[in-house]
């Protein structure tokens, strides 16, 4: 049977006290990289007090001097440098089982990239090393996306819906407390707080939910938002919602409740898994338990002794490090009289003594040095000399010293790395069932857009049977393993000093990706415009748009790169026409390349006419193809053989020419 509302708010109420240092964690942390640092925890209270002056004058001294935000940025920005990608693997050797593959990986590419996934990556990375452990829920929301689909029998425009994911921190979720494998947790919850009308719209309520949050939250909570302007925290409500996964005691459920009421229950579990909708992703791994640590814990201590050690140097500067006029006593008549403007005159009495300056006391060194020691320790915690700041230490400038340095900064972040890819491998894979089981209730195809890596819109259509029943989906480690761009950079160039042959048949857009030059398409335009123009060419053919071949083309660079785009998935889903108007592309450069230019003038004469060219007129650029030539090109294009003996039948007869250079035809 499912839960009771009350049974729901005490399991949560349990699993808070069970989380009592993790969320406490979570909300210091959270306050340090705001730059609220002067702080402490209050145990009886339990909750963030701010740290009283000690005396009237420190309030004009104590300074917060922020190491621990920059360092939370840059390591965050290391480990989310390069973008997902997916690997499916096949269920078979068969040309149906590869062809699920990739359009299985095409459609993870459009959902990343149209749903931003990596806005949602960065969130649950930030909530994990503020918690040491944070999750990714997995749900299917029918009402997502502006895309209906019209039921055939009753004619009613349906939502297509989508898979929402929601990076949830350490404070927002739970699971079945004493749980030593996440996978074995029977049931979670996730508590989140919505404004009022925001819950009633959800839910479809004929009733206004009361903002009952600040009641229901702990004290922990509630001191983080009295921190706001006015000390007013918003006015929301709670919403809990009850996972529990299928045993042998219970189909599983989702129980939703609202001001102590349930407003949304599902009695049989409505996934396409047996395991829970969610991903758990950790910093640090504790044995025995499914919570994590963090490095940013031991970094507060830290933190706070470097402010402290700047506030000291800044109240010595404050009270001893101005410089004072030390007078003899009667040797001036009127001690008013001293000024410091420039060139001015100070009459005094020598015989008891002149005035003079009195130097102001350093600073003691250890308190200087007690500050750049504490900073260094900083870097060690988080792992961020100066390597991985983009900064060439010392005069280790080769490539090599400047991997090593890399490597011994992002390999502890190895086992985090490990567990992002493996976290991100079972939400693509969650992702791929739930589409398939709503599209097979459907019983209808659907199309997405995919960017390629060119930026080219591509449009997918799939079904259900096109994806596995139970795919299998590997995030590559390199995708989330950090990596210094300068050390990259460094071998590279270091490489191509010493081995230049190996790079010389690297086209000018792969050469800008490995380097990461912030614009590899404008790189490639200067460097090679018409392999830019090629890929241009590309998006518009990928697109079912007939583009005629100029007569100033250099048409191997147009074959090399037209055929490399063949090679891709892209080409592999496309439509059939489609799959036609870029093979006639490509045979229309190979017949000028051996000259044939004539009839590409006559083609391109009748679109400046206002007359657009059929594919097959445009693409063959309005000749026919007899003797060797229409051989040569039938054993090259095999899957074409039909157009072309369409063609010769048509065709008048004509000498026969030369056959096609075949080096370019890949």
């Amino acid at each position: 049977m499912p839960p009771e509302p009350a049974k729901v708010l005490n399991l949560w109420l349990d699993a808070d006290s069970y989380l009592v240092k993790e969320r406490r964690d979570y909300w210091l942390n959270g306050s340090y990289y705001l730059g609220q640092q002067w702080i402490w925890w209050d145990s009886t209270r339990n909750l963030i007090q701010d740290l009283d002056y000690r005396t009237e004058a420190e309030k004009d001294s104590r300074i917060t001097v922020d190491k621990y935000g920059p360092r939370v940025g840059s390591l965050l920005a290391r480990m989310i440098r390069s973008e997902l990608t997916f690997e499916v693997q096949p269920q078979g050797t068969d040309d149906a089982s590869m062809r699920k593959q990739r359009l299985q990986e095409q459609l993870l590419i459009g959902e990343q990239h149209q749903r931003d996934w990596e806005q949602a990556r960065e969130m649950a990375m930030l909530q994990t090393l503020f918690g040491g452990a944070a999750a990714v829920c997995v749900e299917w929301d029918p009402d997502m996306g502006e895309d209906f689909y019209v039921d055939p029998m009753s004619g009613i425009s349906i939502p297509d819906g989508g898979v929402r994911l929601t990076p949830l921190g350490i404070n927002e979720f739970t699971l079945e407390p004493g749980t030593q494998d996440p996978a074995d947790a029977r049931w979670w919850i996730k508590a989140t707080s919505l404004p009022p009308q925001q819950v009633k719209e959800r839910y479809n309520l004929d009733w206004t939910p009361t903002p009952d949050a600040e009641a229901m939250m702990t004290s922990r909570a509630r001191s983080i938002l009295m921190r706001r302007p006015g000390n007013q925290p918003p006015k929301t409500t709670m919403v809990y919602v009850y996972y529990e996964r299928p045993t042998m005691e219970t189909p599983g459920c989702i129980v939703h409740v609202v001001n102590s009421k349930v407003v949304l229950q599902e009695d049989v579990w409505p996934y396409p898994f047996k395991h829970l909708n969610l991903a758990l992703f950790r910093q640090k791994k504790i044995p025995n338990t499914w919570v994590g640590h963090t490095l940013l814990t031991p970094a507060r201590d830290i933190q706070y002794a470097y402010n402290r050690a700047r506030s000291t140097i800044m109240e010595h500067m404050r009270k001893a490090a101005n410089a004072r006029l030390m007078i003899p006593s009667g040797s001036i008549d009127d001690a008013d009289i001293v000024t410091t403007d420039p060139g001015d005159t100070l009459e005094y009495n020598a015989e008891l003594g002149e005035p003079h300056w009195q130097t102001a006391p350093d600073v003691p060194r250890w308190i200087s040095n007690e500050a750049a020691a504490l900073e260094m320790e900083l870097d060690d915690i988080f792992h961020t000399h100066s390597v991985s700041r983009g900064q060439a230490p010392g005069d280790r400038n080769s490539g090599l010293a400047l991997s090593l340095l890399a490597e011994k900064d992002d390999t502890p972040l190895g086992p985090m790395a490990r567990d992002q890819a493996k976290g991100w491998g079972q939400i693509a894979m969650m992702t791929l069932m739930l589409y398939r089981m709503n599209a097979d209730m459907m019983g209808s195809k659907r199309r997405m857009t995919v960017i390629n890596e060119h930026g080219q819109p591509l449009d997918i259509s799939w079904g259900a049977e096109d994806i596995d029943e139970k795919p299998k989906v590997v995030v590559p480690l390199d995708a989330t393993t950090p990596r210094s761009k300068l050390a990259t950079q460094s071998v590279l160039t270091a490489l191509a000093d010493r081995f230049p042959q190996a790079f010389q048949g690297i086209d000018p857009l792969a050469l800008a990706k490995m380097l990461d030059l912030p614009d590899p398409k404008g790189y490639l335009t200067q460097i090679d415009p018409d392999a830019a123009k090629a890929q241009w060419e590309n998006g518009l053919l990928m697109q079912g748009v007939p583009v005629v071949p100029e007569d100033f083309d250099l048409h191997d660079v147009h074959i090399n790169v037209h055929n490399r785009e063949r090679k891709s998935p892209a080409y592999e889903l496309a439509d059939p026409a489609v799959k036609e108007i870029i093979d006639l592309h490509v045979m229309a450069h190979q017949r000028m390349l051996m000259g044939d230019t004539q009839a590409a003038l006559d083609a391109q004469a009748a679109m400046n006419a206002g007359q657009q060219p059929n594919a097959m007129q445009a693409m063959t650029l309005g000749g026919g193809l007899t003797g060797q030539a229409a051989e040569a090109l039938v054993g090259a294009q095999p899957g074409f053989a039909g157009n072309v003996a369409g063609q010769q039948q048509a065709a008048p007869e004509a000498p026969a020419q030369p056959e096609l250079p075949t080096g370019g035809m890949g």
